[in-house]
């Protein structure tokens, strides 16, 4: 039988803290699940069932690609320390029997221009990424850091565009996530149903990657208060707009333009 798990593969000390802060929101909804932690850091917190030693990491991006072979699992999800899960998600790993690969697009689109990749072909967020461990997939990974090192420089290291040029160029089969597996809290946007994945800096640490915006757990409440379309946006904290037929404010601007400030405020009175 196929084992399945989740996967941290946390470099540092507080990233391996803000991995536990992580898995014990998943734990909450997904008692059963198994999660393991890849780390130089020696990890005791009782949230995970594995930690796996690293020796020499590089402390960016290229630990994800370096390590995320030696997975203990069949099938695993390997996500960044910063997701906070609000629900359970093990629905996922399903998409494993028809699928090599899954991720959710990148919310901030394009992060840098790939010769030879058209612009219909999106890149990926790797910060939540469904495999199975399969010989296809470790070619691919192999892809990957070549292109990983083909494409960095001193200054600044490219995950995600090496991750899009390898998968644009492979055979595997990749599933996209809907954004309410995998949901940007830094950036303004849509959701409807329920939103079971957020990705949010937990801790502030000072990283190559997003720092700390928000508190994920109080977003998660507000944009999970509802189940109906709605978007969000960073304004003054995180704040909700939902349908404009169903929302005071939006019956409101409809009313404006279907009656006019004067037929509008008749209509309010009306019903005081």
């Amino acid at each position: 039988m196929e084992t399945k798990g989740v996967l941290y593969i946390a470099t540092g000390k507080r990233f391996a803290r803000e991995a536990a802060i992580s898995a014990e929101s998943i734990k909450k909804h997904m008692p059963h699940i198994d999660i393991a932690i890849m780390s130089n850091e020696e990890v005791t917190e009782e949230v995970f069932d594995e930690y796996i030693k690293i020796s020499n990491p590089d402390f960016d991006f290229s630990d994800q690609i370096g390590y995320i072979l030696n997975t203990p699992f069949d099938r695993t999800l390997c996500i960044d320390t910063d997701i906070y899960a609000d629900s359970s998600f093990e629905e996922v790993f399903d998409l494993l029997d028809e699928f090599d690969i899954a991720a959710a697009h990148n919310q901030n689109k394009k992060s840098y221009e790939i010769p030879n990749v058209p612009d219909s072909f999106p890149e990926y967020n790797t910060g939540v990424l469904l495999y199975k461990n399969t010989p296809r997939f470790r070619d691919f990974i192999k892809s990957w850091k070549k292109n990983y090192d083909q494409l960095s420089t001193e200054s600044e290291t490219r995950n995600q565009p090496a991750f899009r040029r390898a998968l644009y160029c492979s055979n595997l089969r990749i599933a996209t996530l809907p954004s309410e597996y995998n949901l940007m809290v830094r950036y303004p946007g849509h959701a409807v149903g329920k939103v079971k994945i957020f990705h949010g800096r937990l801790l502030d640490i000072e990283s190559p990657g997003a720092g700390k915006y928000h508190d994920v757990e109080e977003a998660a409440k507000v944009i999970n208060s509802t189940n109906q379309h709605r978007v969000f946006t960073q304004i003054g904290g995180i704040s909700l707009y939902t349908n404009k037929e169903e929302s005071t404010v939006g019956k409101a601007l409809m009313s404006y333009q279907r009656n006019g400030l004067l037929g509008t405020i008749t209509k309010i009175k009306e019903k005081l």
